[in-house]
Parts: C-alpha cells; sequence; structure tokens
C-alpha cells in the first residue's frame, strides 16, 4: 500500500473512531417519565412485568416480595397486594376472558388468580411435580418442580404456561377446570433449557416461546398441538424475548447476540438486525448518554413488542448477569434506524415491556422499584 493509501486509510479510520469517541451532548428532556417507588415489603420488590386491566389499572409484578401492586395511572396511586404464600415468586401476567388476572407462582408450583375490582386471590395448584403442601399457622406453603415463568391467554381463551422443570409447555382452561401439558420436542435439559422461558401470543392459532439456553424460539398450535421451533442463526445469541406483531411475524431479542430479528413465521425465515457498531446501537447509546443516568452500554436486547405507531420497542441491556442497563429502544421495521432512550434512573434494569396502551410503551424498572411510561409523541 502507497503511501497516501495509507495516509487515507487513517483518515477513515479516524472519523470512524471520532464519531464513537466525541463528545457526548447533554439530552434537555426524555420521553420517559418515571413513577414510584412501588410499594413493596423488601428494599428492592423485583419489578418486572406491568399489565394493563379493562378498567385502564396497570397491574405490577413484584417477583422478589412476591407482590401484586395496582397503579391508578391518573392519581399516582399504588395499591399493594400480597401473594397468599410467601416467596411465592409471581412470573408474567395476562388476563382470562373474563377480565381477572393470572400469573404463575414459580416457586409455589401453581397459578394465581388475581380478582382486578378488589385484588382477591387465589391459588390453582398445578396437578404435576408438587414437592409439598402445608398450612403451618394458616399459611399456606407448597412447592413443586414444574417451574413455571410465564403465563399468555392463547387464541383459544385458555391460559398457557412455560413449565421449565417438565420440558413442557402447559394449559389451564378456566372455563372448565382442565390441565394438558406438551413436552417440547428435543428439550431434554428440562429447566437448563428455558430458565428464562417466555410466552406470548403466537401468530395466527399459536402460542410462541423460547428457548434461551438452545438458541431457539418455537411456536405450539393450540389446536393440533404441534410445535414449531426456529434455530436463531447467531449461535448463543441468546433470545430472551419474543413477541407478534400485527403481520403475523415474530420479534426476537437476542441478548448475547446483540441483535434483534424477525422470524417469518410462514417461510421459517429469519433475518437478524445487529445493534453493535458505528452503524448500529452504539452512536444512539452514545447520544442517549445525555439524561444524567448511567448504564450497561452494551446493547443486549430483552422484551420486545410492536407498539401503536408499527415501530418495534425493546429493553436493552438483559439480562442483569451481564450488567443492569438503563435503556429503551425503538427500531424502525421499514428504515432500520434505532434510536435510544436512558431511563431517568441510573442501572434501572428496564425488565419488561407492555404496548397496549396507545401511544406509549410501559415498563417495569427492576432494581429501583418503579415503573416507566415512553411517551412515543415526545420522540
Amino acid at each position: 500500500m502507497g503511501p497516501e493509501r495509507q495516509r487515507r486509510s487513517l483518515v477513515v479510520v479516524g472519523a470512524l473512531l471520532a464519531s464513537v469517541l466525541a463528545p457526548v451532548t447533554a439530552c434537555a428532556t426524555t420521553p420517559i417519565t418515571e413513577y414510584g417507588p412501588v410499594p413493596s415489603s423488601l428494599p428492592v420488590g423485583g419489578v418486572c412485568e406491568v399489565e394493563f386491566d379493562r378498567s385502564g389499572a396497570l397491574w405490577v409484578e413484584q417477583y422478589l416480595s412476591s407482590q401484586v401492586a395496582r397503579f391508578d395511572p391518573a392519581s399516582g396511586q399504588f395499591t399493594n397486594f400480597s401473594t397468599p404464600m410467601p416467596l411465592s415468586v409471581p412470573g408474567g401476567m395476562d388476563l382470562d376472558p373474563a377480565g381477572d388476572l393470572w400469573m404463575p407462582q414459580v416457586t409455589g408450583n401453581s397459578l394465581l388468580r388475581v380478582d382486578t375490582a378488589d385484588g382477591g386471590m387465589t391459588e390453582f395448584p398445578l396437578p404435576w411435580a408438587n414437592a409439598f403442601a402445608t398450612r403451618p399457622l394458616g399459611i399456606p406453603l407448597h412447592s413443586g418442580l414444574g417451574l413455571a415463568n410465564d403465563l399468555a391467554r392463547g387464541p383459544d381463551d385458555a391460559l398457557w404456561f412455560t413449565l421449565g422443570g417438565l420440558n413442557s409447555i402447559g394449559r389451564y382452561d378456566p372455563a372448565t377446570g382442565d390441565w394438558s401439558k406438551y413436552a417440547v420436542p428435543g428439550e431434554i435439559l428440562g429447566q437448563v433449557g428455558a430458565l428464562f422461558g417466555i410466552i406470548k401470543p403466537g401468530p395466527g392459532r399459536t402460542v410462541v416461546f423460547d428457548l434461551p439456553q438452545l438458541n431457539k424460539v418455537a411456536t405450539l398450535d393450540v389446536d393440533t398441538h404441534q410445535f414449531t421451533q426456529y434455530t436463531m442463526p447467531t449461535p448463543a445469541s441468546f433470545p430472551v424475548g419474543v413477541r407478534t406483531a400485527s403481520d403475523g411475524s415474530i420479534w426476537v431479542g437476542e441478548a448475547l447476540g446483540m441483535k434483534i430479528a424477525r422470524i417469518d413465521a410462514g417461510s421459517g425465515q429469519i433475518t437478524e438486525y445487529p445493534l453493535l457498531g458505528v452503524d448500529g446501537l452504539l452512536t444512539g447509546i452514545l447520544d442517549g448518554l445525555g439524561v444524567g443516568s448511567i448504564g450497561n452500554p452494551l446493547p443486549m436486547p430483552g422484551p420486545i413488542a410492536e407498539a401503536s405507531d408499527g415501530n418495534i420497542y425493546f429493553a436493552v441491556s438483559f439480562p442483569a448477569l451481564f450488567g443492569l442497563g438503563n435503556q429503551i429502544a425503538r427500531f424502525d421495521p421499514v428504515t432500520h434506524e434505532v434510536r435510544m432512550w436512558s431511563t431517568p434512573s441510573s442501572a434501572s434494569y428496564p425488565c419488561d415491556i407492555n404496548v397496549h396502551q396507545p401511544g406509549a410503551v410501559w415498563f417495569g424498572l427492576l432494581t429501583t422499584n418503579k415503573i416507566g411510561k415512553l411517551d412515543i409523541a415526545a420522540t
């Protein structure tokens, strides 16, 4: 290489480095508002999933303190409810056809129904893998090896949930009281293969779930009980976020791959979008640091969903094992442009996102015990 070409190469490299290392300009405002902290019996309650009921109240899961809170967005008031069993670890939530809120109790080997009118709770023990059940001092204590972690209402109006300890997906029909479970084909390691098992409504008549340790995403047909599995192109990408978009595509957050992906459920084609690099999320991270909070800057996406504006939103820097993040990002599926906003709180760890309210993205902040709202119109 001649001197002139060497000089030009150095100029190009220098320009690229300058674009990454340039001083960050502080942002005057952020479209994210935080509420809380959520009342808790512990210093950190473990706020994660949030879910709206039919009245517009937002229910907040606290899995470390084994509590569920009700938030009134109009008044800003919280009302807290403890699960019947201490240390039950409530998991991901959804509403049944009657409007009641349901969630698994991970350590309690049961499902929990919450009356959204008054917070009354009823436990439904799983019919499998129960270890013990007793009531010392009138306190219900029970455990088992099912390790149900997340729950979703399927297109058949039944409640579908992960059973990481039993290598299965479970089903409960609140109308009939019937239980079923379906073993995931080829998955022989149980909880090791689905430690962060997430399940959501899938395309058509399916539910969709992740198998992070196996580097796969899968669907289950609720009528035929047929499984379809998709292996992510990037090895060990650790898919921990799955959600179905309005066009029937499945969007995936690949935490360790530092990518998001789109799965065409009809053809099986998987398209990945890298987030790290000068043309990826790294420049967005530098732009977003100006709001003043601090978090893991690596673009490790987790929970993901399509919001009312047609864009894909996801929480960044997940899981906590690799450093606490503090960002919510937006991906335009047409232009592939990525933008990101930091939460007002540092190292807040956005744990899940909810896009059911038009014009907003709501999420739980695990380490600060708050909930957040991203105003789409303000972005």
